[in-house]
């Protein structure tokens, strides 16, 4: 990497640290903080889930049955289809910025699985929100 790049991705970092972030929103109205029944789907499983969702800002925390739960950054905070929320992020991982995540990395050749190659979509998750429930929510 030149050092021209990593000047900018220090920059880059830096305000991402200091600018504000604004909450998820739907309709102009806040929805982070509140859980909200929806359905899942992730690229590298093929699955489609059913969840509850809530959301902080520019992030989605996935809640799944059996008490799993993971935390995905949004493409973007501002919904404008409750049908058609993209995220990215990868099972055991937890976002600290757009760039950045922590945690353990999976490893399918432990559990058998032989698949060489990994897909820049692997990490991509779709939600689809409870379309009454969250009439009722931002009705209240």
């Amino acid at each position: 990497m030149k050092i021209s790049e990593l000047i900018i991705a220090a920059v880059i970092g830096v305000l991402m640290l200091v600018l504000p972030v604004t909450a998820a929103e739907y309709q102009g109205k806040s929805i982070d903080n509140k859980k909200i029944n929806a359905k899942a789907y992730y690229y590298a499983t093929g699955g489609v889930y059913d969840v509850q969702v809530s959301f902080k800002q520019n992030r989605a925390t996935i809640y799944f049955n059996g008490g799993y739960q993971t935390t995905i950054q949004l493409k973007q905070p501002d919904i404008t289809d409750p049908n058609e929320i993209e995220g990215f992020g990868k099972l055991g991982q937890i976002p600290l910025s757009d760039t950045f995540s922590i945690g353990l990395e999976y490893d399918s050749n432990l559990v058998g699985d032989r698949q060489l190659s990994s897909s820049p979509l692997e990490g991509f998750w779709k939600i689809s929100l409870d379309a009454s429930e969250l009439k009722n929510l931002i009705n209240q």
